[in-house]
């Protein structure tokens, strides 16, 4: 038995009840996933209400976003929001814009029709296409995306997909049906192709038996010549294929390449002692969110993290010196003491650069409307630890260098004071239980961090939450994803 989530729930019920005139016109087939959140949802609009649609979904919760242009199209909106650590992501089509993927080149006038006909699922509470003008409605798509080759056609993942979508269709649409309906719209001269398309199920052969007779009434729906349509498909397939690129290679971290927030992104900060688990919470948020928004990780800490070109230097020649360390066996102690304390000055120095510039980066991806999430954040409040200053100590020595080191890494942390994340997750856990998942640590040093991290305050702005770091895992996902959700609604109210 399927269960809907509970804004889903709330959606439709609006919907319904403001008879704004909407239904599920596509892939019917997975309604259920959809309605449960595992897929998503691809509602068709009156275009004349697009404006209440949207001043009612912001009131749900949902969040607009904004989709790269490579990938954007006129008339789509996109629509997020969580609920029980899913993404529930309504796809809101105001036309029906078809054709080439990356490109889209025709917009079909058959809304009122389908939005007319639509028919009411009463066990789901929604409005879905009727089954055969979704059918004559694959049966077009499908034929607008055919390809010049029909190399490994069966094997394609839309191919695939619409076959299982047709199976499922002809059990609810008769032959007769199909063709009475393409007749309508195309002419006399569809029957046969259709016909054999409702006998064969969709392959190569028989959808471009169907292009071919339906091209000329299909071109009436053109919104770019073909030499135009090609000349975008090529560009936009040349921005997507670099901006996979550059996701891996991080080139230019900046450039945006999946759907953003329609204003200023959002800053989500996880905090916590050693074996917490904050780790493993922002790992597991970034993979979910991330399949939908354009999300970017920061590393704050001085550990094993993403680090700095010049970090890295710096830790491949402390392995480098730690190997010498191990061979030499002559005054042993007394020859290290003074390049160790010129490495590790050299290296707290490098480390608030880094975190300078981190902090710098991370005001940028928010002014571009990303999701950001960060393994802890620097702070001036407690030395030494915690990701807090390393040369406090010096901001008072007559000595002006070391005065100056000191007074320099304090204007490098410093600058968390002013960019602050909008939210803050403190993971507080039992030390016995903190202390079994690091048994390398004493139950003190455990403590003194987890200590700290609850004395750290941030500006009144902020929102901070400890959650119980003993928490199952996923239960633990669901709630910080639940706060996020409840973050972003508020932020747009």
């Amino acid at each position: 038995m399927h269960r809907t989530l509970p804004i889903v729930k709330s959606t439709l019920n609006i919907l319904n009840k403001s008879r704004i005139e909407y239904c599920h016109f596509k892939s019917n087939e997975h309604l259920e996933a959809a309605l449960s959140g595992d897929t998503d949802l691809d509602i068709l609009f009156a275009l004349d209400e697009s404006e209440k649609v949207n001043e009612l979904l912001l009131k749900l919760g949902y969040h607009k976003f904004k989709t790269a242009w490579f990938v954007s199209y006129p008339y789509v909106e996109d629509y997020i929001a969580i609920s029980e650590g899913k993404i529930v992501h309504i796809h809101a089509h105001f036309r029906l814009i078809l054709g080439e993927s990356k490109v889209k080149s025709y917009i079909l006038s058959w809304e009122d029709l389908i939005l007319k006909n639509r028919v009411y699922l009463k066990g789901y509470d929604i409005y879905t296409s009727r089954s055969d003008e979704e059918m004559l409605l694959l049966i077009v798509r499908i034929a607008l995306k055919l390809p010049l080759i029909p190399s490994n056609y069966q094997n394609k993942r839309d191919v695939k997909d619409a076959r299982i979508e047709f199976e499922w269709l002809k059990k609810r649409v008769t032959r007769e049906e199909i063709t009475q309906l393409a007749q309508s719209k195309f002419g006399k001269r569809i029957v046969e192709s259709i016909g054999l398309i409702y006998d064969e199920n969709i392959n190569y052969k028989n959808i471009k038996f169907f292009h071919k007779n339906a091209k000329k009434e299909l071109a009436k729906y053109r919104r770019y010549t073909y030499a135009k349509s090609n000349i975008i498909r090529l560009q936009r397939r040349i921005a997507y294929v670099l901006t996979i690129l550059n996701r891996k290679l991080n080139i230019f971290p900046s450039i945006k390449n999946h759907r953003t927030l329609n204003k200023n992104g959002i800053v989500i900060t996880l905090m916590g002692a050693d074996g917490s688990g904050k780790s493993t919470q922002v790992n597991r948020l970034v993979n979910i969110l991330s399949k939908k928004m354009d999300v970017r990780y920061i590393y704050m800490g001085s550990g094993n993290g993403p680090s700095s070109w010049h970090r890295n230097i710096l830790k491949f020649a402390f392995r480098i010196i730690k190997r010498k360390r191990k061979k030499s066996k002559v005054n042993k102690e007394v020859s290290q003491t003074t390049p160790k304390f010129i490495f590790s000055l050299i290296n707290f120095i490098s480390l608030a650069i880094e975190k300078r510039n981190k902090l710098k980066r991370l005001q940028l991806f928010r002014k571009k409307g990303m999701i950001c999430i960060t393994d802890r954040y620097p702070q001036t409040q407690i030395n030494g630890y915690n990701d807090g200053l390393h040369l406090a100590n010096w901001q008072n020595s007559t000595n002006l260098i070391k005065k100056m080191l000191s007074t320099f890494e304090y204007k490098c942390y410093n600058l968390s004071n002013n960019i602050t994340p909008n939210l803050v997750i403190k993971l507080i856990g039992d030390l016995d239980l903190l202390g079994s998942r690091r048994q390398e640590m004493t139950t003190a040093e455990i403590k003194k961090k987890q200590d700290g991290i609850k004395a750290i305050h941030f500006d009144k702005s902020v929102q901070v939450y400890e959650l119980d770091a003993s928490l199952d895992r996923n239960t633990l996902t669901n709630m910080i994803l639940e706060i996020i959700f409840q973050k972003m609604k508020s932020d747009q109210a």
